[in-house]
């Protein structure tokens, strides 16, 4: 979904690997992103920050799609006074991307982007029937989600982007005698799986990565 200014949605790119420090005791040199075959460097704390923000706040994003002005608000809270240029240089770097559901460029970002997986599947929840838990074993659940968002985060990683995977997503549900018409149309599935994304990137559920057509093609 998009927000009511018609925003697209904003995802970050890879898979943190943690900061770099020269000595110990000093403060990160850099951060490291893993990125298809790439593993791309962020420089400096505020684009660290914002990258991460990227990946929604657990705490605010059920209040409003997590957009441009989500983040950048967030960032001005947490203390980056301009986030935009910072924005900007991930998004021109690659590592970040804005989404708007449903359009050609959200098309063309699904044909060329997947999801991994990660975390373990907890199952429904005793306490809450119909929702399902992710997280660690032994552990509250960090992720408490719907059926067909837990399906995704259990299948997705299985397809090579984005669109293969709610093209099967759609095809196992009309599998299925009690399906509703949503839930076969693989394009009202790509834009649920779109907003899907930010209640499991935030948490650490997944992450999107490039597919492997597209990191072959920049390797």
């Amino acid at each position: 979904m998009t927000a009511p200014t018609g925003e697209p949605l904003v995802f970050p790119l890879g898979h943190a690997m943690g900061p770099f420090h020269q000595h110990r005791g000093a403060p990160p040199a850099y951060w490291v992103v893993r990125l298809g075959w790439d593993s791309p460097l962020l420089q400096d704390r505020p684009t660290a920050d914002v990258w991460a923000l990227a990946h929604g706040r657990r705490d605010r994003i059920d209040r409003a799609p997590w957009t441009r002005s989500e983040l950048c608000r967030a960032a001005r809270a947490a203390g980056i006074d301009e986030p935009e240029p910072v924005l900007d240089a991930l998004i021109g770097r690659g590592l970040v991307a804005e989404v708007s559901p449903g359009t050609a460029e959200a098309a063309q970002f699904a044909d060329t982007h997947r999801v991994q997986s990660l975390l373990l599947g907890l199952g429904e929840l005793p306490d809450e029937p119909g929702v399902d838990g992710i997280g660690l074993l032994g552990m509250p659940p960090v992720a408490r989600v719907p059926l067909g968002t837990y399906e995704f985060w259990q299948w997705g990683h299985l397809w090579p982007t984005l669109t293969e995977a709610a093209a099967g997503l759609a095809e196992m549900a009309a599998a299925s005698p009690e399906h509703a018409p949503e839930e076969a149309d693989s394009q009202q599935v790509l834009d649920r799986i779109l907003g899907d994304l930010h209640p499991l990137l935030s948490v650490g559920a997944l992450y999107l990565d490039r597919s492997l057509a597209l990191a072959d093609a920049q390797r």
